[in-house]
């Protein structure tokens, strides 16, 4: 039982690489041409999407703009030309359309929405597809062009895929190795300070002292995989590597106020002393980490999502499939994460035994 952890933490992490690598992504709408169209004339509109197989559901295809919540636009003809690629015919509505552009909280709405269906590609979507200018000429029966929005066709149940979102792409799988490292670095931050608590409490037990100290280091390594791990994500969605983002900085200055408390420790040769100023550091050092990295994000408007009104964990981008990865994962660095910080605190009890032996 006492080895059950690292068993379970070992397999967590092997299976969520395993998985996270290989699951595909559902169909996604990478492409749409014309981007901007006149109402009250036709509209071809091809589509280019990712992972499709359109051809398998060459007569179940439905398709629709949807202008706002209530009222859309469907496709009179779908024509499946490849895999890959769809064109869809509509006929837009003479006058002036009733387009949502903004949401009720006066952000950025997601319309003219395209949705497309199909039995075995499932939904996809693409927001803000297409621009779609006034006719100058007024309709009084223009209410005929709109169809019902009613619920599409769901993907087969047994087809297990990751959600496409067009930022993200391929990229989504970094969230199986980029979140969990911040979770596992959490935890293990969080059980150093309680050691140093303990060693503040007992200064007698220099155990405490060396554990605080293995888990600090774990964390502070953990700590830099997230943020190198961020890095690539931001390059690919933001375009750089470091965009001085808020939560990039208060995460880097959580990070050096941890490299501190080891330039601290090695500053000291009284061995009893380096641990009082340490574990007394090491504290005031994750009561820092709270708010840098959960409380001042949250203050300003950020591109990190769960930042300044930026949701994350949404049904789109954390699915049922992608909690049967993520989840392990988390569990699996954070046991992993024990793991090596209690081999690290016996590798230095060892050492200072060794240390006295030769004195």
């Amino acid at each position: 039982m006492k080895n059950l952890y690292k068993i379970l933490g070992a397999v967590f992490v092997a299976y969520s690489l395993v998985a996270g690598m290989l699951i595909p992504l559902g169909t996604g709408i990478i492409n749409v041409s014309p981007r901007v169209a006149k109402g009250g004339e036709p509209l071809a509109l091809k589509i280019k999407a990712y992972n499709a197989n359109f051809l398998q559901d060459k007569e179940n295809y439905e398709a629709r703009i949807r202008l706002n919540p209530n009222k859309a636009i469907c496709a009179n003809k779908v024509i499946v030309e490849n895999d890959q690629e769809l064109t869809l015919h509509f006929d837009l509505p003479l006058g002036k359309l009733p387009i949502q552009t903004l949401t009720e909280d006066g952000k950025k709405s997601s319309f003219p929405l395209l949705e497309i269906s199909g039995t075995n590609n499932g939904y996809s979507s693409l927001e803000s597809a297409i621009y779609i200018k006034d006719s100058l000429v007024d309709n009084e029966n223009q209410n005929q062009n709109f169809c019902k929005i009613a619920p599409f066709t769901e993907v087969s149940e047994s087809k297990m895929t990751f959600p496409f979102l067009n930022i993200l792409e391929e990229t989504i799988r970094n969230l199986f190795y980029h979140v969990p490292m911040w979770f596992a670095m959490m935890l293990l931050l969080l059980i150093s300070a309680i050691y140093s608590i303990l060693y503040l409490a007992i200064p007698e037990n220099e155990h405490y002292d060396v554990q605080a100290t293995s888990f600090a280091t774990v964390g502070v390594l953990f700590g830099v995989v997230g943020i190198a791990t961020g890095a690539l994500w931001a390059k690919h969605t933001w375009g750089a590597y470091w965009s001085f983002d808020v939560k990039q900085n208060t995460s880097a200055v959580a990070l050096l106020i941890y490299l501190a408390y080891f330039v601290l420790r090695s500053s000291f040769d009284d061995l009893d002393k380096r641990a009082r100023v340490a574990a007394i550091y090491n504290i005031f050092a994750f009561a820092a980490l709270i708010p840098l990295l959960y409380v001042v994000p949250r203050m300003v408007d950020s591109l990190h999502p769960g930042m300044g009104g930026n949701p994350a964990f949404s049904k789109l981008d954390l699915d049922n499939t992608m909690r049967m990865v993520f989840y392990p994962a988390v569990l699996g660095w954070m046991m992993l994460g024990i793991w090596m910080s209690n081999l690290g605190g016996r590798i230095e009890r060892l050492m200072r035994i060794k240390l006295e032996l030769e004195e």
